[in-house]
């Protein structure tokens, strides 16, 4: 059986269908409910005769799902790979029901409808295509539907660790069908300021002032931004640097004994966490600039590398040609500022990926969610043709 008529057999009235009964599943993220969802993809994949199983780590009461379509073990593994979860919703901001798929037109509404609950129906549509195609092509698809994605739990990279691992993968995160081969870092780290506290009356030879060296410090946080801002990268948006949270005072007419302030650094793959949080320090000290009394730490909170899958890629340059015979247009290679699985394939296992998926990422995590269908339906062959062409392939 040729690609063609495998890519044929891809349901479109099957992915809207299925979009919309996984929309009707709530899986919001905190606090984590995947697991009636979980068991629907596990269920519906297996009921059509798809080799799936649940996976009960890392945590038990949250499965996640992995599936195959096993060629004939001479080819290559691709990875498909979309997140179960999803952001909270406040239902009084939405218009339209949060939890039940509403089409107006060619845009189909609901909580996940692009992050990312039409890239599950569309991976789900695609398994149960190439298995009832019976093709036995060398190579063998594998997907993925983690949980926790939403809130960076250990999801994907425990099935990674697990050993659910292949050749190559896409995280089907929303792009507009537009190819996403890197994502900018970001890192987190906790700044504490303690002083004497005193009364706002004494004059500041009798007693530093903490507040004014966390005003000091945000300042250095800011020239820092202007700084980093300047760097360019061939596909990712620019390094940033911003406080995100600042917590300081006890009494209104004392001054501050201590504060914290939480920053946020975007990054480029160059950058190293241990080099930012070397740079934090330093501002942190000009900003207590030896005041007696004042003490700071700066701690490191949490990380999301930077990824970078080359452009010259099997992966990019397959999915490019499939977005030129499917769609007649020329891709568009594109640098999500968003943070993704993406970097768990690529860091942690050194497996090339990219993001590419259906929907513009600005209507996610906003009320009123919602995808293009028409852009879904593409979005869902393109892919299909890449993973077909790729596990076509023998290895060499």
């Amino acid at each position: 059986m040729d690609k063609q008529a495998i890519l044929d057999r891809l349901d479109a009235d099957l992915i809207l269908d299925l979009t919309a009964k996984l929309i009707a599943i709530p899986t919001v993220n905190p606090p984590g409910q995947e697991v009636a969802c979980a068991r629907f993809i596990h269920d519906t994949l297996t009921g059509w005769g798809v080799e799936c199983a649940l996976v009960h780590e890392p945590d038990p009461a949250r499965p996640q799902v992995v599936a195959f379509v096993r060629g004939r073990g001479e080819g290559p593994t691709f990875i498909l790979n979309a997140h179960m979860d999803t952001v909270p919703a406040d239902a009084a901001r939405w218009t339209r029901p949060v939890f039940e798929a509403t089409r107006e037109g060619d845009l189909l509404y609901g909580l996940g409808s692009c992050d990312m609950k039409g890239s599950l129906a569309s991976i789900m549509a695609m398994l149960k295509a190439l298995n009832d195609s019976v093709a036995q092509l060398p190579g063998t698809l594998m997907a993925q539907f983690p949980m926790g994605e939403e809130t960076d739990e250990p999801g994907t990279k425990t099935l990674l660790a697990l050993g659910y691992v292949g050749d190559m993968a896409i995280t089907m995160e929303p792009t507009g069908g537009r190819i996403g081969p890197g994502t900018r870092g970001a890192c987190w780290h906790r700044v504490e300021i303690e002083g004497p506290s005193a009364h706002c009356g004494l004059s500041a030879a009798d007693a530093p002032d903490v507040m004014h060296v966390a005003q000091r410090l945000m300042a250095e946080i800011e020239a820092l931004h202007d700084e980093v801002g300047g760097q360019v990268h061939h596909l990712l948006d620019s390094p940033a640097a911003r406080v995100t949270q600042c917590i300081a005072g006890e009494t209104h007419n004392s001054r501050a004994r201590r504060a914290e302030l939480l920053v946020d650094r975007r990054m480029l793959p160059h950058e190293s966490v241990e080099a930012v949080g070397e740079d934090l320090r330093a501002r942190l000290d000009r900003a207590i600039g030896g005041r007696a009394g004042v003490t700071g730490t700066v701690s490191f909170v949490d990380l999301n590398e930077a990824t970078e899958t080359p452009i010259d890629s099997d992966l990019v340059q397959t999915l490019s040609a499939n977005i030129r015979d499917l769609s007649g247009t020329e891709p568009e290679v594109w640098g999500p500022p968003y943070g993704s699985d993406m970097r768990n394939f690529v860091v942690d296992r050194g497996i090339p990926c990219v993001n590419f998926g259906a929907g513009d990422f600005r209507r996610c995590h906003q009320p009123d969610e919602c995808v293009p269908v028409s852009d879904l339906l593409a979005v869902a062959r393109i892919t299909f043709g890449t993973v077909l062409d790729v596990i076509s392939r023998p290895q060499p």
